[in-house]
């Protein structure tokens, strides 16, 4: 090969360079700082070969040193990451650990990285869709205590009944894998768990806890809404799940804080109950058997639908069936249907309830009624539809005779008080509600952090 001719260039490792030389060659930069600027316009309009030196001319000796370091002050810094001062003061690319944007309540210092470098969200290793969510690997303090409130009281505090061993075991360890594996279910256990604790517990800072509800809630419902649209059978037992979560939520959060609409805000609830069917539905046959799933909708043995119906079978309630006559007020013939139906669908579950055992959850028996409401029934609340609000007062007297749960709390009162104000347009239609009135008014109501114990031993298998 000709003298002349120029040689390939290799890219060879970067030589060590000491402190002196480095400063050295920064100095040397500084000072040629402008005349690389001037010429920094013609080089971008030709690709630069990797250690190109176009943008600051050759020093006569120690020329691939200066390369080297010319390479590492002209990176782009990602001002996103902090530097530490010696970068700074040298203006060259760190490597300093990278500190985690995470989330964090009322608790700064959860944020500081140690010496070790986190991994980034890149490079996290993804097993599932589910993980996708940044600080999902690591909580803060403050999330760290509000899942410690979660295993430690705030799951035993959605039955209303002292949960058994087995019961108990389900929950701490079961439901709560579940949810390491599935973040977006964590997120749901940790929204509701900050809003049992903002209701229950004396002193606590209900502003910051409520804040923390709503970035779980919010972060969950983002990942479960995406999960929605590809639904698959590996996730159907933690979505329904978290759609429970949901619910429970919506109505807990609200002991905090009125809705200005008590009914649009049932008709909310009622919308989410619709959305477990779409959830579990396409997998009903390879999830009902699953020992989460039937702890969850399963009532106590011998307390089937089956039993129930048979020991009520000479049972009623004359209050609920006389609604028939209320219906004669719609002369819409598929309004009256549809309000029809679900009134004959309340009296069949109010005699249920009437039968069932303190070992079931009564709410389960009573949800199952709102979980099936028809579309067009839902539509009729939706719109205030007043024969439609009667019904669904009548829901909330259910609720009222069951035993007290804090994420119910004042729902019967306020749906009661709200369709009062309603029926003031059509006073005809007041005597209606006398029923439900007398019930709900009769309710003594306390808030209920651990519910009461009935004859099974809470210890031991």
């Amino acid at each position: 090969m000709g003298a002349n001719q120029s040689q390939p260039r290799t890219i060879s490792p970067e030589p060590y360079v000491s402190p002196e030389e480095r400063a050295q060659a920064q100095a040397e930069m500084r000072a040629k700082q402008q005349a690389a600027l001037d010429k920094r316009f013609a080089a971008q309009q030709r690709k630069p070969s990797p250690i190109s030196t176009v943008d600051a001319p050759q020093s006569t000796s120690g020329s691939k040193k200066l390369s080297a370091l010319e390479k590492l002050s002209k990176e782009n810094c990602d001002e996103a990451r902090p530097r530490c001062g010696n970068c700074v003061r040298l203006d060259i690319h760190c490597n300093w650990p990278v500190i985690q944007n995470q989330y964090s309540a009322s608790s700064p210092q959860s944020n500081v990285s140690n010496h070790a470098s986190p991994l980034t969200l890149e490079q996290r290793p993804v097993p599932s869709p589910d993980n996708h969510e940044p600080g999902d690997a690591d909580l803060s303090i403050p999330d760290l205590r509000l899942l410690h409130h979660w295993m430690s009281n705030c799951y035993q505090s959605l039955r209303p009944y002292e949960i058994s061993y087995k019961e108990d075991t389900i929950w701490r360890d079961e439901c709560t894998e579940i949810a390491f594996e599935h973040p977006f279910l964590l997120h749901g256990y940790l929204a509701l768990s900050a809003v049992h604790k903002a209701h229950t517990v004396p002193g606590a800072d209900r502003q910051s806890l409520l804040l923390q509800a709503d970035s779980h809630i919010c972060r969950g419902l983002a990942v479960y809404r995406k999960h929605l649209e590809a639904p698959i059978i590996e996730r159907a037992v933690p979505m329904f799940m978290t759609s429970t979560v949901l619910f429970t939520y919506n109505l807990g959060s609200a002991q905090l804080e009125k809705p200005e609409d008590p009914i649009d805000g049932i008709h909310h609830c009622f919308r989410l109950l619709a959305g477990i069917k779409i959830v579990v539905m396409p997998f009903w046959l390879q999830i009902k058997d699953t020992t989460v799933f039937s702890h969850i909708v399963d009532l106590a043995e011998g307390d089937d639908l089956e039993s129930l119906d048979a020991r009520g079978k000479d049972d009623t309630t004359p209050e609920i069936l006389a609604l028939e006559e209320l219906t004669g007020y719609l002369l819409n013939t598929r309004d009256r249907e549809a309000c029809l139906t679900e009134t004959d669908q309340l009296h069949t579950t109010s005699v249920r309830l009437r039968h069932i055992s303190v070992r079931s959850d009564e709410y389960s028996l009573i949800l199952s009624w709102a979980a099936q409401l028809q579309e067009h029934f839902m539509n009729l609340v939706s719109a205030h539809n007043p024969v439609a609000c009667v019904i669904v007062v009548y829901f909330a007297a259910l609720l009222a005779q069951s035993r007290p749960v804090w994420w119910v709390g004042n729902w019967p009162q306020w749906l009661l008080t709200a369709c009062e104000q309603l029926l003031s347009a059509t006073p005809e239609l007041l005597k209606w509600i006398d029923w439900p009135r007398r019930i709900i008014n009769s309710r003594t109501w306390s808030i209920v952090s651990t519910p009461v114990s009935f004859d099974h031993p809470n210890t031991g298998p």
